[in-house]
Protein backbone atom coordinates (compact mmCIF):
# COMPACT_ATOMS: atom_id res chain seq x y z
CA UNK A 1 0.00 0.00 0.00
CA UNK A 2 1.26 3.45 -0.92
CA UNK A 3 0.21 6.79 0.58
CA UNK A 4 0.62 9.87 -1.61
CA UNK A 5 0.14 13.61 -1.35
CA UNK A 6 0.91 13.81 2.36
CA UNK A 7 0.20 17.32 3.63
CA UNK A 8 2.84 17.63 6.36
CA UNK A 9 2.42 20.23 9.10
CA UNK A 10 5.82 21.91 9.30
CA UNK A 11 4.64 25.33 10.51
CA UNK A 12 5.58 26.78 7.13
CA UNK A 13 9.21 25.57 7.23
CA UNK A 14 9.79 24.83 3.54
CA UNK A 15 13.19 23.22 4.12
CA UNK A 16 11.70 20.70 6.55
CA UNK A 17 8.69 20.15 4.29
CA UNK A 18 10.96 19.43 1.32
CA UNK A 19 12.91 16.90 3.39
CA UNK A 20 9.78 14.86 4.18
CA UNK A 21 8.46 12.25 1.74
CA UNK A 22 5.37 13.01 -0.28
CA UNK A 23 4.85 9.30 -0.92
CA UNK A 24 5.52 6.34 1.38
CA UNK A 25 5.04 2.60 1.29
CA UNK A 26 3.11 1.39 4.32
CA UNK A 27 4.31 -1.54 6.41
CA UNK A 28 2.67 -4.87 5.57
CA UNK A 29 0.45 -4.90 8.66
CA UNK A 30 -1.31 -1.70 7.56
CA UNK A 31 -3.72 -3.08 4.98
CA UNK A 32 -7.48 -2.58 4.77
CA UNK A 33 -8.05 -6.33 4.97
CA UNK A 34 -6.78 -6.26 8.57
CA UNK A 35 -9.61 -3.92 9.58
CA UNK A 36 -13.36 -4.18 9.76
CA UNK A 37 -13.74 -0.40 9.58
CA UNK A 38 -12.19 1.84 6.91
CA UNK A 39 -11.98 4.81 9.29
CA UNK A 40 -10.01 2.76 11.82
CA UNK A 41 -7.58 1.79 9.05
CA UNK A 42 -7.12 5.42 7.98
CA UNK A 43 -6.67 6.51 11.61
CA UNK A 44 -3.92 3.93 12.06
CA UNK A 45 -2.23 5.08 8.83
CA UNK A 46 -2.39 8.65 10.11
CA UNK A 47 -0.88 7.68 13.47
CA UNK A 48 1.84 5.63 11.79
CA UNK A 49 2.85 8.52 9.52
CA UNK A 50 3.16 10.92 12.45
CA UNK A 51 5.03 8.40 14.60
CA UNK A 52 7.36 7.30 11.80
CA UNK A 53 8.35 10.77 10.58
CA UNK A 54 7.90 12.86 13.71
CA UNK A 55 5.51 15.38 12.16
CA UNK A 56 1.76 15.77 12.17
CA UNK A 57 -0.07 16.21 8.89
CA UNK A 58 -3.26 17.69 7.52
CA UNK A 59 -4.19 14.61 5.51
CA UNK A 60 -3.19 12.43 2.61
CA UNK A 61 -4.69 10.66 -0.40
CA UNK A 62 -6.33 7.36 0.41
CA UNK A 63 -3.75 4.55 0.33
CA UNK A 64 -3.68 2.47 -2.85
CA UNK A 65 -2.21 -0.92 -3.67
CA UNK A 66 0.73 -1.07 -6.04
Amino acid sequence: MVVRNIKWDTDGDKEVFDSLPQEVVLPDYLTPSNYEDKEEFLDDVSDWLSDEYGFCHFGFDEPVEE
